[in-house]
């Protein structure tokens, strides 16, 4: 969906038209809902916090100026949302690589694949790197996870994660790299290699 896609169904959800907020947020619910689940680290509390965030943007789409993306101004909803969410509650259980939902990020849940031409050791290997990974990026601090989420993961630019995080580019880049080389750091110390 285009900008002009989206201005268009702003305007017709501003008119009136609230059914059109549905086809606005489609491209971005699985997104951020990935988003809210690795702040949250809770599939009931993401749940929670996702739907919680989906109505603010909604009761405050009056509010958005189109200064930023709609997708940024969303996701800075929802970080907020997560972020208000965890302060609140205390640190949830860390949610294991097995118990997130497969996502396939042209849209929807998909099923594993099963790629045949993996021996069992590949296999082994490659889910005990993700495992590592997930690890040491699940002991970063929040602030420095959610950085780290928006941008390798999701793919935002900086721009973007400083508008989401109600932060500057440059504050985001040195997160961004601080975090980075803790990650190292940390699977280096993992795997018994030099950072």
């Amino acid at each position: 969906m285009g900008e002009h896609d989206e201005a268009a169904l702003i305007a017709a959800i501003r008119a009136g038209e609230s059914s059109a907020f549905e086809r606005l947020i489609r491209p971005y619910e699985g997104r951020v809902y990935q988003t809210v689940l690795r702040i949250t680290r809770n599939e009931a509390d993401a749940a929670d916090v996702y739907q919680n965030a989906i109505m603010t943007a909604f009761e405050k789409l009056d509010g958005f100026r189109g200064d930023a993306a709609f997708g940024t101004w969303l996701y800075q909803i929802a970080v907020n949302a997560a972020l208000m969410h965890r302060r609140s509650t205390g640190r949830s259980p860390i949610v294991s690589e097995e118990d997130l939902p497969r996502f396939n990020w042209m849209g929807g849940y998909a099923r594993p694949v099963q790629d045949w031409g993996e021996s069992a050791e590949d296999q082994a290997q490659r889910s005990q790197l993700r495992k590592s990974l997930l690890e040491a990026l699940e002991a970063l601090p929040d602030a420095d996870r959610t950085v780290v989420w928006l941008k390798d993961v999701l793919g935002l630019s900086h721009e973007e994660i400083a508008a989401s995080t109600e932060s500057t580019v440059l504050a985001v880049r040195s997160r961004l790299h601080r975090a980075r080389l803790r990650l190292r750091e940390r699977l280096a110390q993992r795997f018994g290699g030099e950072p």
